[in-house]
């Protein structure tokens, strides 16, 4: 399983792929306080004012404050809208 690992790695290496594009990587963008853009996401497996969990490829995302909502979203990303106070990543 290393051996098929470090391969993939170094063929990411060598075509010059972005990272989060060849893995598949969560990206989450933080706009001051008020703004989150969580990119390859996979589902929303909780969501209150209080706290938004969401399902990536690699684990959960957390969102930690207070009034979230999330204002509009697509199968590949989503804003989150609110007081942020905290995010934090669940590897699995």
């Amino acid at each position: 399983m290393k051996k098929r690992q470090r391969w993939k790695e170094n063929l990411v290496t060598a075509l010059e792929v972005p990272r989060d594009l060849a893995y598949k990587d969560a990206i989450v963008t933080v706009t001051g306080q008020n703004l989150a853009v969580i990119e390859n996401y996979r589902s929303i497996l909780r969501y209150t004012r209080e706290e938004i969990v969401v399902l990536t490829l690699r684990g959960k995302l957390t969102i930690c404050g207070k009034r979230l909502e999330i204002p509009c979203y697509t199968p590949e990303e989503m804003q989150v809208c609110g007081s942020i106070s905290s995010i934090f990543m669940e590897r699995q």
